[in-house]
């Protein structure tokens, strides 16, 4: 099985995620000069955004991969949890399964940003084990998942907040033994005797070297040091990732085996050791090839250090990548990773230009737009109507051309930069997740009656208005075309 079929099996696989949940938030903005009041740089702040971190973030790239998704782990009963539990639903997860503990304290990771480089990073956190009431109520969710609705596959993502306690851990994965269920383990400390039983583990190079006690010299030391990390773990597998030098895989009675990085501009490596396990575990249960899981969990992890923040990337971007290697990112993102990547826009300095609207049978009128567009600042981003938007909008028979054909003309264009598809009645909620320094209409419309032009002006941006092309647009070619007349 090749690398894209493994990855169009993704959406029909269900994956239990269990382990610690943190709110990870972003300051962006400019540094240009140095504090009077200490050697510190000031950092002058452009925009805020939070996500869901930790074990969602694994939860997050596992949706955004297309599969089913079930997230268990446990938050403290203050606001930061709560907020917590909001971004996660509003990613589109259930928080059902979250517990509450009034005896921990919310993990909050805070990183400044400044022209795509962590200058600072502030954590709010407390490391405790979980109360034993808390205990039983995770125990208790891990059960009403598995026998709910049976996953494929288990990953625990391991951060050593306190959550995945020594009985929690040791449940689950006799849980999953028992209904042979493929678990995963993201790993975290010196002691991976806890994970016995487990079936795959992922560590980093310097937790590698840490618990196997083998400083990783060579390919010799590298194996050695593998070799240990399965013994104490009891893992029939084992994934060292190494950064730019890529993941390093060997099974037992196998030798060592490694997959190089792919070489691309390095905006920010959070998040990139859970965008591996997702993508890994995705294809592994999927296959049980281990070598071209490798190979797709490298991929994935190739593109989200492309991104500002802890990215996900979407099962159409590593398609894309096996498809065309080594040619460009699809233009054509969600709205939640296409955020993100502006934000690293954004920190570089760029301007982001938005615009919108059906563009259903592409005409000259169009071209105009989106090529004036497209001068006023360094991306522009096209958002269309999906399908079921237009219909609302035009009425019965439209639209002519479907949203994925529409998609494909317009990321055509040099001047687009990305596209996304949105369908509520108007992108008011689009734009303001995106945060366009520029927001674009046609003549039809009046700067103050723009929607999100307001939004965007809170921020400082601007709203900019183009000169249609008189006597063309899609209402009059169709009936041109409807009374054969095109063209006359």
């Amino acid at each position: 099985m090749n690398a894209i079929d493994i990855i169009k099996k993704f959406s029909g696989l269900n994956v239990l995620v269990l382990g610690d949940l943190m709110l990870d938030c972003y300051v962006t903005g400019e540094v240009e000069r140095i504090s009077p009041e200490a050697p510190v740089p000031v950092l002058k702040v452009r925009e805020e955004f939070q996500s869901p971190g930790g074990a969602a973030n694994v939860a997050l790239n596992l949706k955004a991969l297309g599969a089913k998704t079930a997230l268990i782990g446990v938050t403290g009963k203050d606001t930061q949890g709560e907020k917590l539990r909001e971004e996660i639903e509003l990613s589109g997860m259930s928080s059902s399964a979250v517990i509450r503990d009034s005896g921990v304290k919310t993990t909050v990771k805070t990183r400044l940003m400044a022209s795509n480089q962590q200058i600072a990073r502030v954590d709010y956190e407390a490391q405790a084990p979980i109360s034993s009431k808390a205990e039983s109520a995770l125990i208790g969710k891990i059960d009403k998942a598995v026998a709910g609705n049976k996953p494929d596959a288990i990953i625990i993502s391991d951060y050593a907040k306190g959550a995945l306690t020594n009985k929690v851990l040791s449940h689950v994965i006799k849980l999953a033994r028992k209904f042979s269920i493929l678990t995963v383990v993201d790993p975290k400390g010196e002691d991976f005797t806890k994970y016995r039983g487990a079936d795959v583990i992922t560590p980093n190079r310097s937790e590698t070297e840490a618990v196997s006690g083998i400083i990783i010299t060579d390919e010799r030391s590298l194996r050695m040091a593998a070799s240990a990390i399965m013994k104490l773990s009891g893992a029939r597998c084992a994934l060292i990732t190494r950064g730019r030098n890529g993941i390093t895989y060997c099974a037992k009675g196998k030798r060592a085996a490694t997959v190089k990085s792919i070489a691309k501009d390095v905006y920010d490596v959070t998040g990139a050791g859970d965008t591996v396990v997702s993508a890994f575990t995705l294809a592994y249960a999927a296959s049980g090839a281990l070598g071209e899981s490798v190979r797709i969990a490298n991929a994935a992890a190739g593109v989200t250090v492309g991104c500002l923040g802890a990215s996900q990337v979407e099962a159409g971007d590593l398609i894309e990548h096996f498809v065309n290697p080594g040619g460009t990112e699809s233009k054509i993102q969600s709205p939640e990773t296409l955020a993100k990547k502006l934000a690293a826009h954004r920190s570089r300095g760029d301007k982001v230009v938005f615009t919108n609207g059906c563009f259903d049978l592409f005409h000259t009128g169009h071209l105009k737009l989106l090529t004036e567009a497209g001068s006023l600042g360094d991306v522009l981003v096209v958002a269309i109507n999906s399908d079921s938007s237009v219909k609302k909008l035009k009425g019965r028979g439209r639209p002519f051309v479907s949203e994925t054909e529409r998609a494909k003309l317009l990321t055509a264009l040099d001047c687009v930069s990305y596209l996304t598809v949105f369908g509520e009645e108007t992108p008011l909620d689009l734009i303001k997740k995106l945060r366009p320094d520029i927001l674009v209409k046609g003549s039809d419309y009046e700067a103050g009656n723009v929607v999100g032009g307001k939004f965007v002006e809170s921020l400082g941006g601007s709203v900019e208005i183009i000169p249609l092309v008189k006597g063309i647009s899609t209402t009059s070619l169709a009936g041109k075309i409807k009374k054969g007349q095109a063209g006359k």
